[in-house]
């Protein structure tokens, strides 16, 4: 009984430091990224460049951010209609996620990770999946096509623009949505998920992760 009592209080002061730790990067890092807390992208649409270098990697990472509602104002209130959020709770999203590119355009995206509330309580699990437009024409603009990678001027970071299907405990929740995935330096993966498709599930707030590797594929 005492030693479960000691792992208990153990695990509770591990959980207790892994969202200080997070807090302290989302608050002390947001002017680095450039996002406020509702979502916004990581770069301006003037700011972009779309490569035409055929740069073809796969990259994998990890998911490690906490979410909540940081303005409980009327105008800001989340509309969360289902019953896996509630908007006036904190979650830890923990997962991984995994992106393939080939010759500048996006062939796979997809990330697995659990949401839960930092009580314990209210946890679920999300597959988010990249879904090709196979009907979208190559005569556009290549600055409007889904999938393609760009840079940003001003900084070291690249993304892409796509839509993606959204599953909660393996259930087709939320179709075609559409998301902006930004890599910074290499080191952080932002992906921001637009909040009237998703029901503001996310609490207006993007999901922040880790980039583990980048390996180049050889052409």
């Amino acid at each position: 009984m005492i030693w479960g009592h000691n792992l208990l209080i153990i695990s509770n002061i591990n959980l207790i430091s892994f969202v200080i730790c997070l807090q302290i990067f989302t608050y002390g890092e947001n002017d680095f990224f450039g996002s406020s807390a509702y979502g916004q992208t990581l770069t301006n649409a003037s700011d972009l460049i779309y490569q035409t270098s055929n740069s073809s990697f796969n990259a994998e990472g990890t998911i490690n951010t906490i979410l909540f509602l940081q303005d409980g104002s009327n105008a800001t209130k989340a509309i969360v209609k289902d019953i896996n959020t509630n908007s006036s709770s904190k979650y830890i999203l923990g997962g991984k996620w995994r992106i393939d590119v080939l010759k500048d355009n996006l062939t796979y995206f997809k990330s697995n990770f659990t949401m839960i509330e930092v009580d314990g309580g209210g946890i679920h699990f999300h597959t988010i999946v990249y879904r090709p437009v196979s009907n979208e024409s190559v005569d556009h603009d290549i600055k409007d096509r889904l999938g393609v990678l760009y840079k940003s001027k001003s900084d070291n970071s690249s993304g892409f623009k796509c839509n993606v299907d959204i599953y909660t405990n393996g259930v087709l929740e939320w179709k075609d949505v559409p998301i902006t995935v930004s890599l910074v330096n290499e080191k952080v993966i932002m992906m921001d998920i637009n909040d009237k498709k998703s029901l503001e599930h996310f609490l207006k707030n993007p999901l922040y992760g880790l980039i583990n590797s980048i390996d180049l594929v050889q052409k």
